[in-house]
């Protein structure tokens, strides 16, 4: 056979096995990559939301500012508390289709 032929045959070997330990350190990494991609995806959707209602966001900001500190106070426990609410409620949300009755 060719030696040059034989060469490229070992060469090519080579080659899939440095792949397939690629691979397989990548695999190891999948899970934080992952999650940096999650959080990248949930930054950008912000900061879309953000874009998208911006007089919201402007009246937010002029409440805080012109908020008295003791009345900050009683906003954030409110949108706590408000926020909590929501998350009870959706979770109740996602058991509805789950819940045999």
């Amino acid at each position: 056979m060719n030696p040059r032929l034989l060469e490229l045959r070992e060469e090519r070997g080579l080659l899939r096995a440095r792949c397939a330990g690629q691979r397989h350190a990548l695999t190891q990494y999948a899970p934080v990559l992952e999650q940096a991609c999650t959080l990248a995806d949930r930054v950008k959707a912000g900061r879309d939301w953000v874009k998208r209602h911006p007089v919201l966001v402007g009246g937010v900001a002029a409440l805080l500012v012109l908020a008295r500190p003791t009345r900050l106070r009683l906003i954030w426990r409110l949108a706590r508390w408000s926020q909590s609410l929501w998350r009870g409620w959706r979770g109740l949300a996602n058991l509805r289709g789950k819940l045999p009755f």
